[in-house]
């Protein structure tokens, strides 16, 4: 049972080397490469504002559709 503990212990130390290397190889790759033109921020405004305009779309068309439905409910269809 300790062989275990010490393949997990070792593996999660290899696997916070490879991890700590993988940083280092993206930082390297970004300082190479230079800015990439994209702001975060704006895109995460275009985000919202379309989640905003969808959510909104279908809380008009679930209103007309509550709407619509009651005053269906009050129509007789049986001519009586």
């Amino acid at each position: 049972m300790k062989d275990t503990y010490l393949k997990a212990s070792v593996g999660l130390s290899l696997l916070a080397g490879k991890a700590r290397a993988h940083i280092a190889d993206v930082y390297e790759e970004m300082s190479e490469r230079g800015e990439r033109g994209d702001n975060p921020v704006v895109t995460v405004l275009l985000w919202i504002a379309g989640i905003t305009i969808a959510l909104s779309i279908v809380a008009a068309l679930v209103s007309l559709g509550t709407k619509a439905s009651t005053k269906v409910d009050n129509v007789d269809l049986d001519g009586k």
